[in-house]
């Protein structure tokens, strides 16, 4: 699906929330990694979506917090990747549907939406590749008003201005 690694320099960020799984309607957990510094990206704070690749460290690290996220089939996109998915019935909440439509919990239209986002930072050593889609135009939003864990404030990415 995705060609090429994308080559992401530090902090890299975990953005998650509480959402209804669409079969069961039990809580579950929805994540997706906020990257302000994706090489490809010409300073636009990416979040990354249909996740096919990812370094073991940092599987390690969304692993222990969210056992969830886990590599799945979607049949929507006749692809695998690291998909948010329910523990109790175990379907997956697909990436489109959390990541594209407008007010998508990935995808807030407004501060009030960011803000029902928590980051946390994902401890990285260095540049890491990974093969994944790129989301751009809100990353800003969330990092701006998402909910902070621990005492590190994410520091707004220096922005490439033309």
């Amino acid at each position: 699906m995705h060609d090429s690694l994308i080559q992401i320099d530090p902090p890299l960020y975990l953005a998650h929330t509480m959402i209804s799984c669409w079969r069961c309607g039990a809580d579950m957990p929805a994540i997706a990694l906020v990257a302000p510094n994706v090489a490809e990206a010409e300073g636009e704070i990416c979040i990354l979506s249909e996740i096919e690749e990812l370094p073991e460290a940092v599987l390690q690290c969304v692993g222990n917090r969210f056992p969830s996220f886990k590599l799945k089939y979607s049949k929507t996109s006749g692809s695998r990747y690291y998909a948010n998915t329910c523990p109790k019935c175990g379907v997956i909440s697909g990436d489109f549907y959390l990541h594209s439509e407008p007010g998508a919990p990935f995808f807030p239209t407004n501060e009030e939406e960011a803000k029902q986002l928590t980051l946390e930072a994902v401890p990285l050593t260095g540049s890491i590749r990974v093969r994944a889609g790129l989301g751009m135009g809100v990353g800003d939003l969330i990092l701006e008003h998402a909910r902070k864990v621990s005492g590190k404030q994410p520091a707004p990415a220096a922005r490439a201005r033309p």
